[in-house]
Order: structure tokens, then sequence, then C-alpha cells
């Protein structure tokens, strides 16, 4: 049975609760504390489980990490390629999260950091010819995985998080798609985001990209997509009062991956399941940042099209 494999990144998240994002030399009480699983590997793989999909995660943890194991097991997504390191400190996060749910993440990669390459090897012999395999930044190697994968005729969805500028634009241009939102998108530009219009940066990204699936997302103004040889799709965001964005962009990949896996059979099914999964994964999106945490925000399938129907 064809299925995700999604080498992604395993934290564990300190979350503190703050009157405003901390500045430069200041100290500031937080209001509340709390450790959650998390990490933008981790939180797509339980976006894309908890739409319906059969996922595998891959990645590497601590001796500190067995939650993060649990969680997943827990999720319904397989952990068989999940490597324990022992006595090695996983992934964390220190998050604050403001009252006006914004957010700043201090990112330690600990484990994440360590993909060997026989490890990286195995994770692209499990990938069968029908699958799909997600990557970010958030570990290592992963523009090595981007060549292996090439080579090898894998479908890749590419989610460019945190940006590495040592991702080549011939790399990026190989993946099957692309998601970005406007800081990612601009930097792959080698621009910066006030130097364009949205449409400008959506039109740039699709000259210099002409071969994936671009998806490009712009927050409180909603989502672009570019399928070649079809007319642009524009998706309108919801409006919500927002307590907490952190995980919202991991929602939106995990539930969009619905259009993308498996492959329509034709360009003509593919727009229309693109654009309605994009506006399921636009809604999905808008019901996480109403809820505290990442993992623990995301909706199910069932939940996202019992709103969608009201």
């Amino acid at each position: 049975m064809a299925r995700i494999i999604n080498l992604g990144s395993l934290n564990i998240d300190f979350v503190y609760a703050m009157p405003h994002i901390l500045r430069e030399g200041e100290t500031l009480a937080s209001t509340a504390r709390s450790v959650n699983v998390g990490g933008k590997g981790l939180n797509q793989s339980v976006a894309m489980s908890r739409a319906g999909l059969p996922v595998l995660h891959a990645g590497t943890v601590g001796s500190d990490g067995l939650r993060l194991v649990d969680f997943l097991n827990d999720e319904d997504i397989s952990t068989d390629l999940v490597r324990v390191l022992a006595e090695k400190d996983s992934g964390h996060t220190i998050i604050q999260v403001t009252p006006e749910g914004q957010n700043a993440i201090l990112y330690y990669p600990g484990t994440n950091a360590m993909i060997t390459d026989d490890f990286l090897s195995e994770v692209i012999d499990a990938v069968g010819k029908d699958d799909l395999l997600v990557l970010q930044n958030e570990v290592a190697k992963t523009c090595q995985a981007l060549e292996m994968a090439q080579e090898a005729g894998i479908r890749v969805l590419y989610n460019p998080s945190p940006f590495d500028p040592s991702i080549t634009a011939d790399l990026v241009n190989g993946v099957y798609a692309l998601i970005v939102n406007e800081i990612e998108g601009a930097a792959l530009l080698n621009r910066r985001p006030d130097e364009m219009t949205d449409d400008e940066l959506f039109d740039a990204l699709c000259q210099k990209f002409p071969n994936p699936v671009i998806i490009l997302t712009l927050g409180d103004r909603g989502s672009r997509a570019h399928l070649p040889g079809t007319s642009p799709i524009r998706v309108e965001a919801k409006k919500v009062e927002a307590h907490d964005t952190t995980g919202a962009g991991d929602t939106f990949t995990g539930f969009v991956c619905r259009a993308l896996f498996p492959h329509y059979a034709s360009k003509a099914d593919f727009h229309d399941a693109l654009e309605l999964e994009m506006n399921r994964a636009t809604l999905a999106s808008s019901i996480a940042v109403t809820r505290e945490g990442a993992a623990k925000s995301i909706p199910t399938l069932n939940e996202v099209l019992q709103a969608e129907s009201v």
C-alpha cells in the first residue's frame, strides 16, 4: 500500500505564555508553562495521519525522547524508521506565545542533526514507487536526501523551513511539490518579502521553478498554488480569533497532502482536487490556531468536514 514517508524533526517543546515577545536585554516573567511533543516533522506527520493518510515517520531521538515515539504510535503513525540514540539529547524548542497568538521559537537541533549516511540510505530504500517522501530542513542532510531521492525517481514534497541557502535551485526545481510561506519563498529568490507584492512573489516563484506544484501560503491573505499547465489556484483565509499560531503551517502542509497523495490521474482532476484540499487545509489551520499547542491542536478530518458543512 502506498504511504507517506516523512523524514522530519522530533522535538520536545517548552512553551511559555508571555505578555509579549522578549526584547534584547529584557527579563520578563512567564504567566504559564507547558511541555509538549513537537517538531516540524512530528507536527506534519500528525496532520497527515489525522487527515486520514498512511504515514511512516523517519527520524532520530535521544533517550529523553521516548515520549515522542509513544505519541507517534498513539497517532497510528509507523515508527519503524525512528531511531533512539542512547545518551544523546533530543531536539527541543523554547517557544514564547503572546496573548494575541504570535510566537517566537528558539530551536536546539539535538539528535535531529545526527542523521547518518547509513540511516539516510535506509530511508530512501524504504520509499516505494507509489509513495510520497516529505522533507523539510529541521533535520540534517536534507540536501543529500533531495539528491538521492531525485536520482531514485522518488516524488518529494519539500518544505524549505527553516530556510537553508545550501539547497540549490536545481534541486528545488526537481521536486514534485514545493510548499513555502512568503518568507521562505522570497529567500528562494534571494529577495526580501517586503520587496514584492503577493502577486509578484508568486509569479517569480513560478518562473524560477516551473516544474513543481508550487503552494504559497500567505497567512491571513490566504494561499495560492501553481500546477504546471493549468490556471493558478487562489484560496482565501478563514477569519478566526487566533490563540496560538504554532504549528499552523504544518497543519496546512499535512492536510494538503490529501491532494498530493496519491497523484490524481489527470491534470483536470488534480487541479480540482488540489483546490478542494487547499480549502480544507486552510480550514484545518484555522481550527488549529484557536487551540493551544502545536501537535495537540491539529484537528481530525472529521472535525474539518463537520466545520466545512456548517
